[in-house]
C-alpha cells in the first residue's frame, strides 16, 4: 500500500514539475529574443511554445485559405473593432505591403464600423436572433432536424 501511495505521489509531483524541467534555457531565450522582439512578451516558461504558435498563426496570412491581402483587410476590421492601436498600425502597414489600396483599407474599417453599429442597434433593441433568422430566411433549429 505504501508503494502505491509513493508511486501516486511521484506521478502527481512529476506532472507539476515536468513543465519546470522543460523551461527555456538562458541561451534558448536569448536566441528567441534575437529572432523576434515580440518574443519578450511571453513568460520564459512558455516562450518557445508561444513563439512557435505565433509563427504558425501567421501562416494564415501567407498560406491560408484567404488570399494575403484579404486576410490583412479582415485583420484590419477586427483590429478596428477591438480598438487595438498596435494591431491597426501593423495590419494597415502589412496590408499595404500586400497591395491593399487606401480605399480598400477604408472599406475594411467602414465594414467593421457598420457591423458594430448594427450589432448595437439589434442588441439594444432586443431584436432577437429568432426574429433575425426569420427575416434572413434561416431555418430554425426545429426545421433543421
Amino acid at each position: 500500500m505504501k508503494i502505491i501511495k509513493l508511486l501516486s505521489f511521484t506521478l502527481i509531483l512529476s506532472s507539476f514539475c515536468s513543465p519546470l524541467l522543460a523551461q527555456t534555457t538562458d541561451e534558448d531565450y536569448e536566441k528567441l529574443l534575437s529572432e523576434s522582439p515580440f518574443n519578450e512578451m511571453y513568460p520564459r516558461l512558455i516562450a518557445e511554445d508561444a513563439a512557435e504558435y505565433f509563427g504558425e498563426f501567421n501562416m494564415l496570412f501567407s498560406k491560408g485559405p484567404i488570399a494575403p491581402k484579404e486576410a490583412r483587410l479582415a485583420a484590419i476590421s477586427a483590429s478596428a473593432v477591438l480598438r487595438c492601436e498596435y494591431c491597426i498600425s501593423a495590419q494597415v502597414h502589412l496590408a499595404r505591403k500586400e497591395g491593399a489600396t487606401e480605399d480598400e483599407i477604408k472599406a475594411a474599417i467602414q465594414i467593421a464600423a457598420e457591423i458594430s453599429r448594427f450589432s448595437t442597434l439589434l442588441y439594444g433593441n432586443e431584436f432577437g436572433l429568432e426574429r433575425l433568422n426569420q427575416i434572413l430566411g434561416i431555418p430554425g433549429e426545429e426545421a433543421a432536424e
